[in-house]
């Protein structure tokens, strides 16, 4: 028993969400260029060797950090869209200020910078595709809305995306994150623009 000790495999020293924390922190401080790999291994005391071989390219590196914001946030936010009906619309429209209050960090990464400003090249098939089935997903639950609720697409997305996003940015800007004011306008808001007839 007391040999089987040795062969205990040995716990990872620095989990891949201490990497992406550290990503997420330069890129917020410094901007898209401050955050290197390098400087990923100064901020975390990760060797430059454990993070390349997790994100071979920088652009994974980066890419992976916002993603896993963005996948924070649609988890919510999907769940929030199902069944597709109006209600559906306002609940999800709602749950982007909340959330945005709840996760303020990974809130401002997705608000601040789109995944393609962050970006110096491509990142490896793989990383895309994960970004493109995100997109995928998000365009496919907002057609069921709009399907459900008889409205174009176009105007779904007005309602339940641009509105939203854009009271979380300015309450962010202003009063670091949305009041239960800014939650009750965007209710108001979204039912109004989801009753009204095409």
């Amino acid at each position: 028993m007391e040999g089987s000790l040795y062969f205990m495999p040995q716990p990872v020293k620095h989990s891949t969400d201490v990497m992406l924390d550290a990503v997420r922190a330069l890129v917020l401080a410094g901007g898209p260029a401050a955050a290197s790999a390098r400087a990923v291994c100064l901020a975390t005391g990760v060797s430059s060797g454990s993070v390349y071989h997790r994100f071979p390219r920088r652009d994974d590196l980066v890419a992976a950090a916002w993603l896993r914001a963005q996948d924070r946030f649609l988890r919510v936010y999907l769940e929030a869209l199902g069944p597709a009906d109006a209600e559906a619309g306002v609940r999800a429209a709602v749950v982007v200020l909340t959330w945005c209050r709840s996760h303020p960090d990974d809130a401002a990464l997705l608000l601040r910078h789109a995944l393609r400003d962050l970006l110096r090249g491509e990142t490896s098939p793989a990383i895309a595709e994960e970004a493109r089935t995100r997109r995928r997903a998000l365009t496919l639950a907002l057609a069921a809305v709009a399907h459900a609720t008889g409205h174009h697409l176009a105007d779904v997305v007005l309602a339940l995306v641009d509105l939203p996003y854009a009271v979380a940015r300015r309450a962010i800007r202003d009063n670091g994150g949305p009041t239960e004011d800014d939650v009750d306008a965007v209710r108001r808001a979204v039912t109004l623009l989801l009753s009204a007839s095409r």
